[in-house]
């Protein structure tokens, strides 16, 4: 009888140990940074890192249990929001289809989709006030984006070389716009620029195929760069607006 209990209670604390060990926990051991603990083998997705005031979350790069496909990136990790994309989180991973950043991110840093060849649709959380240098430079398959009013700052080559990008639709706080983002985006025939906009870099619309640019300001403001308009291609027609009297 003593001898079963201790079987019986044995395997109750294998099972209890297994499944504690196989679910995201402060269990888990990654010493070596793979993404795989190193005690039980479960395989992260995603891997975090706290920020520098350790207020929430950065999303550091995916884990040896990231699948690709259509993803939702979570809001909170350990109790904590998802603040930060981080850079180079997605760099050239073929995996990924579509994504969307939950509303609690307020940054996607440099380079964090860039050659990111199989997206095909992003959705900017609500929140994301900045997006960096070439966060999705040479996503080849990327058509469609939507940019929420939160954004305002689109920095140098976000969206340089998204040669099926065909839809971008810009938030209406959006205030820069810098060097080469929309830079032979080759499928763009037309966007609108809100009223919002201080500052524009030089070749935003370098060697596309642009019939229609529409902006919410009159004329080009002080901050402009004197090269924002180079590259444009010659039939494109650029509208502004009624300057107020």
């Amino acid at each position: 009888m003593k001898k079963f209990l201790a079987i019986l209670i044995c395997a109750i604390m294998c099972v209890i140990l297994f499944t504690s060990c196989n679910k995201e926990c402060d269990n888990h051991v990654d010493d070596n940074e793979d993404g795989i603990c190193d005690a039980c083998s479960f395989e992260y997705e995603f891997l975090f890192k706290l920020t520098a005031d350790e207020s929430g979350y950065e999303l550091d790069r995916v884990g040896a249990g990231y699948q690709g496909g259509d993803i939702v990136i979570p809001s909170k990790h350990k109790g904590l929001p998802v603040v930060e994309i981080g850079y180079g989180a997605f760099k050239s991973e073929k995996k990924l289809t579509s994504v969307v950043i939950p509303d609690s991110v307020t940054l996607i840093s440099d380079d964090a989709f860039e050659n990111q060849t199989s997206i095909t649709s992003v959705n900017v959380g609500k929140n994301v006030v900045t997006i960096g240098v070439s966060v999705f430079e040479g996503c080849t398959s990327l058509k469609t984006v939507v940019i929420s009013d939160a954004t305002q700052y689109i920095y140098a080559s976000a969206f340089e070389g998204c040669t099926a990008l065909e839809s971008v639709t810009l938030g209406k706080n959006v205030k820069e716009i810098t060097g080469s983002v929309f830079e032979n985006c080759t499928s763009l025939k037309t966007i609108a620029v809100p009223a919002s906009i201080e500052k524009m870099g030089a070749w935003v619309f370098y060697g596309n195929n642009m019939t229609d640019i529409y902006f919410g300001v009159s004329a080009p403001g002080e901050n402009w760069s004197e090269k924002w308009a180079e590259g444009i291609n010659e039939g494109a027609n650029i509208h502004w607006a009624e300057a107020e009297k």
